[in-house]
């Protein structure tokens, strides 16, 4: 049995109990990064079998966890913070675990998209989720001019040295004075939300260092014209692609963004890869 399992964002008392057991119960812990897997079950102050499961892994690894659910062992899927497999590693695994005949269990808890729209005040009844946008300017206008004329939030996680960027962009596609709500250090002692025109936050976040991980919720607007082409399937897997994506990530997000079958989402990623490779 597979234990898709979240676990605490920042506030380590955010794990629920059922998540403690199912650590607690779990012959291995597949972690995104052993190490910080170490400190969280340290806290519980378990000792367990650990290995590192990333979007780096390799194909044997992969097989080798499959083996060990196919032999009757319970895997625990865990990744950095938050819930695997939503903007992190994970989702090979679960296909693979599927695929083989092995059941998959979600274990609820945090995500720091959910955490950020709950304390907003943005209305969320209906909202999207655009995970991390290409690094790249040109690419990451590209994508945001076919999200941004959508009629609701859209959420977007970013590296803090690329949030500012990553704020004027919207600026520019989606206009000057659209609302952005920015979400930093969420369950931590400095968490904090910054609200207010994306272009005037933007210049707020330039006078500071801002550290953690940085989830910014756009407000819903009226459509925008813009000269900027909403790209193609197969143009947004190639440019995913070239920012190392793994081939799982990007047929979430062609899924996500387009509808696609998960199995055509992921043979566009397939061919993608492989075209970054050659």
């Amino acid at each position: 049995m597979l234990y898709v399992v979240a676990t605490p964002i920042g506030n380590l008392e955010d794990l629920s109990a059922r998540a403690g057991r199912v650590l607690a119960e779990a012959d291995i812990i597949a972690a995104e990064d052993t190490r910080r897997a170490a400190k969280l079950l340290g806290h519980l102050g378990l000792s367990k079998r650990t290995a590192s499961f990333h979007s780096y892994s390799s194909p044997e690894r992969l097989a080798e966890l499959v083996e060990e659910l196919k032999a009757g062992k319970c895997v625990a899927l865990i990744s950095d913070a938050g819930t695997p497999c939503i903007s992190d590693p994970g989702a090979e695994l679960v296909a693979a675990a599927w695929q083989a005949g092995c059941k998959v269990v979600p274990i609820p808890g945090p995500c720091a998209a959910v955490v950020a729209l709950s304390a907003s005040g943005v209305p969320a009844g209906r909202f999207m989720f655009a995970g991390y946008p290409p690094r790249k300017a040109g690419e990451r206008r590209g994508f945001l001019a076919g999200l941004l004329s959508a009629p609701w939030p859209v959420v977007f996680y970013e590296a803090p040295g690329r949030a500012e960027d990553l704020l004027r962009d919207i600026a520019a596609v989606g206009g000057r004075e659209r609302q952005v709500v920015v979400a930093r250090e969420l369950t931590k002692v400095f968490e904090e939300f910054v609200f207010g025109p994306a272009e005037e936050v933007a210049a707020e976040l330039s006078q500071r260092e801002v550290k953690g991980e940085v989830t910014v919720i756009v407000g819903p607007g009226a459509p925008v014209e813009t000269a900027a082409k909403q790209p193609s399937a197969s143009e947004l897997a190639a440019w995913l692609a070239r920012e190392g994506l793994p081939p799982g990530r990007i047929a979430a997000a062609l899924t996500a963004l387009y509808g696609l079958p998960r199995s055509v989402a992921y043979e566009s990623a397939r061919r993608a890869r492989a075209s970054k490779r050659r």
